[in-house]
């Protein structure tokens, strides 16, 4: 019974974490992927918080930079993050690729004091 139990978690694991698109696959071919949501999962390796645009980076096999108008992730942690892939994001003259992180918000929640020092 124990086995099986263990059987049906590594299933579970491996169709979660096959639910993801690879970095590397969006890196390599954006003209594929423009305009399509994707999910996407990583280390975030850089933050970083501008006047007008709040943007991460992610490591998994590639990376890619991922906007956001929530609350930026801490360095070192692990996310996952749903969004809409852009190859012709302008910025500073340059044109790099990136996700626009969907973000729901929920009206009924409360405020989340410890995400909101970041």
């Amino acid at each position: 019974m124990k086995t099986l139990s263990t059987i049906a978690l590594i299933i579970i694991a491996c169709i979660i974490s096959a639910c993801c698109t690879p970095i590397s696959l969006i890196t390599e071919h954006p003209e594929r992927y423009r305009g399509q949501t994707v999910t996407v999962k990583g280390r975030v390796i850089n933050t970083l918080r501008l006047e007008d645009l709040s943007f991460f980076t992610i490591k998994n096999h590639g990376k890619i930079n991922i906007t956001t108008t929530s609350f930026l992730p801490v360095k070192d942690d692990y996310v996952r993050v749903r969004g809409v892939v852009d190859d012709k994001f302008y910025y500073q003259r340059d044109t790099i690729l990136i996700i626009r992180e969907i973000v729901k918000i929920d009206e009924d929640a409360k405020p989340d004091f410890n995400r909101m020092v970041n």
